[in-house]
């Protein structure tokens, strides 16, 4: 491959030369991609020629310290990078046109080259967590990752304004894929993929009782839960995540059983004709999310002590009593779920007070406690 001649406007040697880069039109101007190796992109790193600043994200203007939401990402793509298997897609860098010195030489086969005399690659348009993990996984001690691993990178040339144009846009158009569609398309641990096999093993459950497209279900739907809801009880309170294939069919089949039990006790956990379900919402606790997250800590304390679900879950079915009335211990009119602050009052619309739940870490943590207790494992 030959480079035309041509005259360069700067003196002495480029600090780096990045061949094999194509234009792209983006932004209303003209940017460059290009393949990058996890080597590379070390060495560009250490070498000063890449640097981890600009980005917008308030978790990045931290003088590079990471919150615990950041560091957990990055740590999970570190940990996929050192097994050679992490989905990374495109990789973004900035080049600050307004400061930076460089050339871009096409060659015969109409690929650039760009030769940089002053200036940075930096990560003010995106990327931050995912090159940060790249450069964890390529120094890690460990030394499994595979240096010559390929990422497709595209180096925005633009001022400071079109990197923040363009940041913004990155993190503010387009909607997110919902958890309950992602984690229904793949499960990325055990427990999750417990989940899709509880859903698909159990004759109560499956896709036409659970909603696996939206993280909520309509108030008009016959649907018990959505995926999202069984998938994070099960993640939150399934102690016992399996380890091998054997054992994750071993536990889905257990779940399968447990759910029979349930529901042969509480009808509410599986099928009902809309009018059936709607006349529970907003009545009883039986069948509502935060009930999910209840039954699954007591499938997990039921598993572990290796007792008879039938006979546990039987407390579950019986009334209970207020002010010498007889009703039933999911009702609205049972004061535990008040007093646990499952229940809140607020006003409608007519400023009428009525019960609503209230869907947070402390009431599905206390929804948990309350089940465990009713049925007998705590006091």
């Amino acid at each position: 491959m030959s480079t035309n001649s041509h005259t360069s406007t700067y003196s002495g040697e480029p600090i780096i030369e990045i061949a094999h880069l194509r234009p792209v039109d983006d932004a209303g101007t003209v940017h460059y991609e290009g393949t990058f190796t996890g080597n590379w992109i070390e060495e560009a790193e250490r070498e000063g020629v890449l640097t981890l600043t600009g980005n917008i994200r308030p978790d990045w203007q931290n003088d590079g310290r990471m919150s615990a939401k950041t560091r957990r990402k990055v740590e999970r793509w570190t940990e996929e990078l050192l097994k050679n298997n992490a989905v990374i897609g495109n990789l973004s860098m900035r080049l600050n046109t307004d400061e930076a010195k460089f050339e871009m030489v096409q060659d015969d086969e109409g690929d650039y080259t760009m030769r940089l005399f002053a200036g940075t690659l930096d990560t003010a348009v995106d990327s931050q967590s995912r090159i940060t993990a790249i450069l964890h996984a390529s120094r890690n001690p460990v030394g499994s990752f595979n240096g010559s691993t390929r990422f497709a990178t595209r180096i925005w040339m633009g001022n400071d304004d079109l990197a923040a144009r363009v940041g913004s846009d990155y993190n503010t158009r387009g909607d997110k894929v919902n958890d309950t569609a992602a984690k229904f398309a793949y499960q990325d641990n055990r427990v999750r993929k417990l989940a899709r096999r509880l859903l698909e093993g159990s004759h109560h459950l499956g896709v036409d009782n659970i909603e696996v497209l939206k993280n909520t279900v309509s108030a008009s739907s016959s649907k018990l839960v959505a995926f999202n809801t069984l998938s994070q009880a099960l993640e939150n309170s399934w102690t016992s995540e399996p380890i091998n294939a054997s054992e994750e069919a071993a536990q889905t089949q257990y779940l399968v059983d447990f759910w029979d039990a349930l529901v042969k006790v509480r009808p509410e956990f599986g099928r009902l004709g809309k009018s059936d379900r709607q006349a529970l919402r907003g009545t009883s606790m039986a069948g509502t999310a935060l009930s999910i997250h209840g039954v699954i800590a007591v499938a997990d304390e039921v598993y572990r002590q290796n007792l008879d679900a039938h006979k546990v879950l039987e407390p579950l079915g019986e009334p209970v009593f207020v002010g010498g009335k007889e009703i039933d211990y999911f009702s609205y009119h049972n004061p535990t779920w008040a007093k646990i602050g499952a229940l809140v009052t607020s006003e409608d619309s007519a400023g009428n007070e009525r019960l609503t739940l209230r869907m947070s870490f402390q009431t599905r943590k206390a929804m948990a406690e309350e089940l465990k207790r009713r049925v007998g494992f705590t006091d």
